[in-house]
């Protein structure tokens, strides 16, 4: 019988579920708005006010929107960098990377004037003790997140055990970030156009004269490697900025005219339109009317790009894992290479091909992971979309009428649906998990991305461990074989209980996938509580031996 946890009506779970998802990327995406658009509200109101003694207003706000405009595709398309040099498995060009730091620090920024704008209005009503301890943790925020959270992830990523997700000439760029800061603090105010002017100068010369930008960075990157006494990274080897310049400039050849002449008569129409708007309406209006514009290109467009690989069949749950693990599809690998041999890949296809044939479900694709531990997930929002996982691990543990019980496993979840249901739940906590490999380590983007997870991880559970169950019937009505997997859930904890601890560190969302969750590693402090938060809280799973007697006592 099932423990009691899982009586809740499975539309309770999913509309609790489903109301907790909605709610977190309302939250999330609120929050996005804020810390993009605060920083660029600041900027341009500064930036106009600067300006007045110097020239009219509407030539004020015209010069301050277009650099402010200009800025902001500079580090757009350092992002771009920066994926699509993961995605080719390249060293992103320092310049890039520099631009990025910058829009990290601008969040920061941003979100301690979110911070000072919340907790103002509570000193009046909140006695001073309450009042003083949100300050303090206010403090704690910026010391512990921002600071040394920050540099122990920057720390990881350069250890020899982490891909390497920065070049030495990245570190040098932040570091001038920083002398500037100081300048315009301490110096002269105007030494903060210096930033502006970089971001200009970075975006426009990757586009007029690419080799120019090239050889900057190059000698950023041999001073850098000089200073800490390293080779230089391999400039042919280098994805810059410029290679991501070129990719764009190469879609609008099609245009009538240069290439340049599309954006170059766009940053002209904004110009002019926001001189024009000066004369309608005050600066602050237009700074606070482009920064809500901004805000939401620049975030509809993530959150657009997120929800579109989704409908397109590109899993954030299964990018995840290719993140992290080395994934491959049985159709994509060649003769006797990838982690399985074409004798087995061949199998494999054939027993999964066969038992959806059995299910009445469309064959799903199949990728194995390469990894000596043994995991199954399915993921997907159709049967026809569907994607079933399988390690190598999974392969070599199991016999041949064990394995077709996991597979058939999970096929019963594709068939029940709940693939697609927990594949849409779990879009937000696994969006959050790859946003570090997207943005890199950022003080502001971690924290909150952490507590995605988090609130994702739970509602996934809520849902998850009231349909393994009714998954592990789907299976014995597939094979007829309740005993084979009653055997291959038995051999399935039995191996991952001696698996070292940091071979089975799959991910938080892997796991409500999963066929069996990992075992628990022992605390020496709160080891019961802590249990009970993994277990029940956070559990995605019935307990393995229950399940095994329940499927015994059927076969």
């Amino acid at each position: 019988m099932a423990p009691s946890r899982t009586r809740l009506p499975l539309w309770l779970r999913l509309a609790v579920a489903g109301v907790c998802c909605l709610a977190l990327s309302a939250v999330v995406v609120v929050a996005a708005l804020l810390l993009v658009g605060l920083p660029v509200f600041g900027a341009l109101s500064y930036g106009i006010e600067a300006l007045e003694p110097l020239v009219s207003t509407p030539v004020a706000a015209g010069v301050i929107v277009t650099v402010t405009a200009v800025s902001l595709i500079a580090v757009e398309l350092s992002l771009r960098t920066l994926r699509e040099a993961r995605d080719r498995s390249a060293p992103a060009g320092a310049l890039a990377q520099g631009a990025v730091q910058l829009g990290s620090y601008a969040l920061l920024l941003s979100s301690v004037l979110v911070a000072v704008v919340a907790v103002a209005p509570l000193r009046s009503v909140l006695p001073t003790p309450v009042f003083a301890l949100l300050v303090l943790l206010g403090l704690g925020y910026l010391l512990t997140v921002a600071y040394v959270w920050t540099a122990y992830q920057w720390l990881r990523s350069r250890n020899d055990d982490v891909p390497a997700e920065r070049t030495s000439g990245g570190d040098w760029l932040v570091l001038g970030i920083f002398v500037v800061a100081y300048l315009a603090g301490a110096v002269w105010p105007g030494f903060a156009a210096l930033v502006p002017a970089a971001l200009v100068w970075l975006l426009v010369g990757s586009a007029v004269a690419p080799g120019h930008v090239d050889r900057v960075r190059e000698y950023v990157e041999r001073r850098a490697a000089a200073a800490e006494e390293t080779e230089p990274v391999d400039p042919d080897a280098v994805y810059g900025i410029t290679d991501e310049t070129r990719r764009h400039l190469t879609r609008l050849e099609g245009t009538p005219g240069p290439p340049l002449l599309l954006p170059a008569i766009t940053v002209l129409a904004v110009a002019l339109a926001a001189g024009w708007a000066t004369t309608i309406v005050s600066s602050d209006a237009l700074a606070l009317g482009f920064a809500a514009a901004s805000s939401v290109a620049l975030v509809g467009r993530h959150v657009g790009g997120a929800v579109r690989d989704e409908f397109a069949g590109d899993s954030a749950v299964v990018r995840d894992l290719e993140t992290r693990f080395d994934l491959e599809s049985l159709e994509d690998a060649a003769d006797g290479d990838g982690p399985l041999d074409p004798e087995t890949r061949a199998s494999l296809e054939a027993t999964i091909t066969r038992l959806a044939g059995q299910a009445d479900v469309p064959a799903p694709e199949v990728r194995v992971l390469d990894r000596a531990t043994p995991t199954a997930l399915t993921v997907g929002y159709r049967p026809s979309s569907s994607t079933v996982v399988v390690s190598r691990g999974l392969v070599e543990t199991l016999d041949g009428r064990e394995l077709e019980a996991v597979l058939a496993h999970e096929l019963a979840h594709v068939k029940n649906r709940d693939a697609a249901v927990l594949t849409a739940l779990s879009v937000p906590g696994a969006v959050a998990a790859l946003s570090r490999g997207r943005y890199g380590f950022n003080p502001v983007v971690e924290p909150i991305a952490r507590l995605v997870r988090g609130v994702s991880r739970w509602y996934v559970a809520f849902v998850a461990r009231g349909r393994e169950y009714a998954a592990d019937d789907g299976a014995v009505a597939i094979t007829g074989d309740a005993a084979a997997l009653a055997a291959a859930l038995e051999t399935l904890d039995d191996d991952l209980e001696r698996r070292p601890r940091t071979d089975l560190r799959t991910g938080d969302l892997a796991t409500a996938f999963s066929i069996v969750p990992p075992p628990w590693e022992e605390h020496r402090f709160f080891d019961r509580t802590k249990r009970f938060v993994s277990r029940t809280v956070f559990g995605t799973h019935p307990a393995t031996e229950t399940r095994i007697e329940r499927l015994r006592a059927r076969a």
